[in-house]
C-alpha cells in the first residue's frame, strides 16, 4: 500500500512517524511539500519527502491532506484527475467539510473520501482521532491506519469541532498542566528536569487508572483524599483558584466557530 501525505509539517510528520512505529514500512510512505528537503527526524526514519504531488499521489492507495484549511482547494483541485480510481482521500484539515472537499475532488472518479482529527501524540501510537466518512469503505480504510496510531472515535461531522478541543487542542492544555506541576516541583527544591519526568509519569498513571478502570475520574480522586489529609487540602486550594473552571473555560475557548 502507498501512502501519500500532503504536508509535511506537525501534523503531517506526525502521522508518518505513527505509521512507522506501528509497522507500515517507511519505504510505503511519501510526504510532500513546497520547500525542497527532507527534515532530519523524518530522515531518520527512512521516510522520502518529495515537492511534486501529482506525481506521488498517481499511484497512491491513501492520500492524507495535511496542509492548512485554507491551503486545501489549492492543493487538491489539481489533483483531481491524478488521483487513481479507488483511491481513499483522508483529510487532516479542521473546519473543512466532505461536501466541500467532494466538491474539490469533482473530477476524481471512485475516489473514497474520509475526514480525520487526529492530535499530535500519533506519533507515538498513543493519540486520538476523529473519523468520518461517506461510505463504508472508506471508513474502514481510515479505521484501518489511523487505529494503529491509538483511540479512534468515529463520529459525524458536527462532533468534529468539539474533539478538535478535547483532543487536538486538549494536548497543549495538559502539557500547560505538566509545565505548571514541573515549575511546582521546582519551588519544592526538585530539579526541573526531575520535577518534568515525575509529574509526567503521574499524569500517564492517572490517565491509565480511569482507562483502566472505566470509573469516574472523582471515583479516583475520592480513593487518593483522606480525611484532613494533605491531597484534599491541595485540591481545595487548586479549586479556590478556578482550577475546573479555568479547563472549563480553556476548552470552550478552543472549540472552532462554526
Amino acid at each position: 500500500m502507498k501512502i501519500v501525505i500532503l504536508g509535511a509539517g506537525n501534523m503531517g510528520g506526525a502521522i508518518a512517524k505513527g505509521l512507522v512505529r506501528a509497522g507500515v514500512p517507511a519505504a510505503d510512505v511519501v510526504l510532500t511539500r513546497a520547500s525542497a528537503g527532507t527534515p532530519e527526524d523524518l530522515a531518520a526514519l527512512g521516510l522520502r519527502v518529495s515537492r511534486d504531488n501529482a506525481a506521488e499521489v498517481r499511484e497512491a492507495d491513501v492520500v492524507f491532506v495535511a496542509v492548512k484549511p485554507w491551503l486545501v482547494s489549492q492543493v487538491l483541485q489539481p489533483l483531481a484527475g491524478a488521483l487513481k480510481a479507488g483511491a481513499t482521500v483522508l483529510s487532516v484539515a479542521a473546519g473543512v467539510s466532505l461536501a466541500e472537499l467532494r466538491q474539490d475532488l469533482g473530477r476524481a472518479k471512485g475516489v473514497r473520501l474520509g475526514r480525520i482529527m487526529p492530535n499530535t501524540a500519533v506519533a507515538l501510537c498513543c493519540g486520538v482521532t476523529a473519523v468520518a466518512a461517506e461510505t463504508p469503505e472508506a471508513l474502514e480504510v481510515a479505521q484501518g491506519l489511523v487505529g494503529r496510531l491509538g483511540l479512534t472515535v468515529v463520529c459525524g461531522e458536527d462532533r468534529f469541532g468539539a474533539i478538535t478541543a478535547l483532543s487536538g487542542c486538549g494536548i497543549a492544555h495538559a502539557l500547560k498542566f505538566l509545565r505548571a506541576g514541573q515549575e511546582a516541583g521546582l519551588e519544592m527544591g526538585v530539579p526541573a528536569k526531575m520535577a518534568g519526568e515525575i509529574f509526567a509519569q503521574v499524569m500517564k498513571g492517572a490517565a491509565e487508572l480511569v482507562l483502566h478502570s472505566g470509573n469516574h475520574p472523582e471515583a479516583e480522586v475520592d480513593r487518593v483524599c483522606t480525611p484532613g489529609g494533605l491531597t484534599i487540602k491541595g485540591i481545595n486550594a487548586m479549586e479556590r483558584a478556578g482550577f475546573t473552571g479555568a479547563v472549563v473555560e480553556g476548552l470552550l475557548a478552543s472549540l472552532p466557530e462554526k
